[in-house]
């Protein structure tokens, strides 16, 4: 679901692959953050406005980058996300 009913573009190429990573310090809002990002994409995806999509977490902030650490999503646990508004902290790290 699209939980801000934020407009999607008319026009988006037919394979989105989004990358995310934290840093600057944890903060309650990381968790929800990284929710709504994957919230977002899905629902574009079960729109129809994008026919296909990769969620890349980098592990750690900076340091995952540096180091090609990290996490492709599976798409069956796009659904699950959603408890991450409840939670602080960041699930994929902080640099």
């Amino acid at each position: 679901a699209n939980p801000n009913n934020t407009p999607l573009p008319s026009t988006m190429p037919e394979q989105m692959n989004v990358a995310m990573m934290t840093s600057g310090g944890l903060a309650p809002c990381l968790s929800s953050s990284v929710a709504y990002l994957v919230e977002f994409w899905a629902a574009a995806l079960k729109a129809g406005k994008i026919s296909g999509l990769t969620i890349r977490m980098y592990i750690d902030g900076y340091k995952g980058v540096l180091n090609a650490e990290s996490i492709i999503l599976s798409p069956d646990s796009y659904d699950a996300c959603s408890c991450l508004h409840d939670v602080g902290g960041s699930p994929i790290g902080n640099s």
